[in-house]
């Protein structure tokens, strides 16, 4: 479908980002209608007040993350690369001239995407793209807990432990020996960090089971959603299917 409205938004600190976005409103004056982020650039709405049939975001994978976060409504939300990673974007900056014309003619397609919800303690936390992370929170110690799985229960003793989503699992479950799963699978990534225990290796579970980490021994503990926002947990941290996002991508 080719846009007719399409929603602008990025990292204003980021100065590449900010004049790529100016290039791209200057491309698309005159062929499409334009909303700007207005905590971004220009004289907009906020961002959740925002609506189009395409949002882009100009910035590298930390950007993407947070306007998912933000966002209200569903909108599929193309990534410009103008950060230093960018698994998550359709495109970098320099590819401009070569895209945006297939942006206007609707060259692009929406992948429907899974995300975590946590509870912590009983209060909803952000809705995650990439994973959840729950660690002590004093670094540098052990933290012990039960896991649960379903109806399947083990002890835990490590660094802790990350939830990921298949658009997380090339993130830092990959990096602490996760699995790489398609990205629009249905399913998420259990691994746990550094385990005492070392049969208790990565899991692939289906979306559907509801995570539950408790019992903990001593230590407190924090989730970190998407490696952005910290959150304290004293009893319980609970994870499930959240709500799908649409992630742009130019065919």
């Amino acid at each position: 479908m080719k846009p007719m409205v399409i929603g602008i938004t990025g990292r204003k600190e980021n100065r590449l980002a900010v004049e790529t976005a100016k290039k791209a409103i200057y491309f698309f004056d005159g062929k499409a209608k334009v909303i700007t982020n207005k905590d971004f650039i220009g004289k907009g709405k906020k961002l959740a007040e925002i609506k189009c049939d395409l949002l882009l975001s100009f910035g590298g994978d930390g950007t993407l993350l947070k306007t998912f976060r933000e966002l209200k409504r569903e909108i599929p939300v193309m990534g410009i690369n103008c950060g230093n990673k960018g698994f998550l974007q359709s495109f970098s900056h320099e590819k401009l001239e070569d895209f945006f014309p297939k942006i206007l003619s609707g060259e692009y397609h929406s992948d429907e995407r899974t995300r975590c919800l946590a509870i912590a303690d009983g209060k909803k936390l952000p809705e995650a793209l990439n994973e959840v992370l729950l660690v002590p929170k004093d670094a540098g110690r052990i933290i012990r807990y039960v896991l649960s799985i379903g109806k399947v229960e083990r002890k835990e003793a490590g660094d802790g432990l990350i939830v990921a989503t298949p658009t997380g699992s090339t993130a830092h479950s990959m990096s602490a020996g996760g699995p790489i799963v398609k990205g629009n699978a249905k399913v998420f990534v259990v691994v746990s960090i550094n385990p005492v225990d070392w049969k208790h290796r990565p899991l692939i579970i289906n979306d559907h089971e509801k995570i539950v980490a408790s019992e903990f021994e001593k230590l407190s503990a924090v989730a970190v959603i998407d490696g952005q926002k910290r959150f304290p947990v004293k009893k319980k941290l609970e994870i499930k299917k959240g709500k799908s996002v649409l992630l742009a991508i130019v065919d």
